[in-house]
């Protein structure tokens, strides 16, 4: 199945997870999503990518569930070749995913961003309230039924109840948006997902650092979720935003509060380090490793963190000796510290 992703900008590597409106061919021409990429490509090299069945990747007719939307991501990154990066979760659709991937892949993504800290959808959230399950399931039949339409009517109830804040232009162009991204019968199984959707068990092992923006007065996004996910992320970072939007939208002050604590938290600069190519002939469970004995960690902890045998640490540890020309354990850290890994 091929994935469609598009990179523009430049510096270190910042990887948007896929959300239920994409349409890398057409996302960035909008106000909304537009100045927003190109305000982070002017200071990171952003990849954004359509998941199966939207925009102009394959899969139209594949189910989806998180396990298939990580699959989606590890297939760009590992395309793209990018061994290290920030990973963006920017929607409540994305942000599972790229929690999923992150606890999957602790050696792969240096810096976690959320800009919708949700790992629960509201079919999975126990204190859910009765008519929030009926506006989702009221939503999957607006999707259903008038995605695809012309008449905008359907769209624009979503459109106006996440980004109240823009205009009628803004909202129209992301109205067509909607509409050209995928079919409708996809578009509903994507959102389905999103609801069903639970990766609150993983969040204990993001190990990454882990940026948290959340617009305080967004209609979507339930501040009892973002409670759990800043709690149970060590070390996070939580940032309220002061906007209605469920982004803010350039122009607010929100909107330069929030790419202030990006530039702030993410590193700059190429990804240039020392030992970048010998860093690319490692396997990707080599890394994960290698990323973990950066950090100081034993092959006890590095077997728990994994969810592996301690057998298979040592085995993995000597393949990395091997490949990386080292003697020792002190040496294999000196030379994943020299190359940008254990942040």
């Amino acid at each position: 199945m091929r994935i469609a992703y598009a990179v523009s900008g430049q510096g270190y590597p910042l990887v948007r997870a896929g959300t239920w409106t994409s349409s890398v061919e057409r996302d960035w021409r909008t106000f909304i999503l537009g100045t927003l990429f190109r305000e982070l490509g002017a200071h990171y090299r952003l990849h954004r990518y359509d998941p199966r069945g939207y925009g102009l990747s394959e899969g139209g007719d594949a189910e989806i569930s998180i396990d298939t939307l990580v699959t989606d991501l590890e297939a760009v990154v590992d395309d793209a070749k990018l061994n290290r990066f920030a990973l963006w979760g920017s929607s409540s659709s994305s942000s599972p995913t790229a929690i999923a991937y992150a606890a999957r892949h602790p050696g792969r993504v240096s810096h976690l961003v959320l800009s919708a800290p949700v790992a629960r959808g509201v079919l999975r959230r126990p204190g859910a309230k009765p008519e929030e399950r009926e506006r989702f399931l009221a939503s999957l039949k607006f999707v259903e039924h008038g995605w695809g339409e012309d008449n905008p009517a359907f769209r624009q109830v979503q459109s106006t109840q996440m980004f109240p804040g823009a205009t009628p232009a803004q909202i129209a162009e992301l109205n067509e948006l909607y509409r050209l991204s995928a079919m409708p019968r996809h578009a509903t199984r994507m959102v389905k997902a999103t609801g069903e959707a639970d990766v609150s068990a993983l969040l204990p092992r993001v190990a990454c650092p882990a940026l948290l923006l959340h617009c305080r007065e967004a209609l979507l996004i339930p501040v009892e979720e973002v409670r759990l996910v800043a709690s149970s992320i060590p070390g996070a970072r939580f940032v309220p935003l002061d906007t209605c939007n469920y982004i803010p939208l350039q122009g607010e002050p929100a909107f330069e509060k929030m790419m202030e604590e990006i530039r702030a938290f993410l590193p700059r600069g190429r990804q240039d380090a020392p030992g970048h190519e010998a860093l690319a002939g490692l396997t990707r469970r080599e890394r994960e490793v290698l990323e973990l004995l950066a950090r100081g960690l034993d092959n006890g902890s590095i077997a728990v963190q994994l969810e592996v045998s301690e057998k298979t640490v040592r085995n993995t540890v000597s393949h990395i000796f091997d490949k990386l020309a080292v003697r020792s354990r002190a040496q294999a850290v000196v030379f994943a510290r020299k190359a940008g890994l254990g942040d």
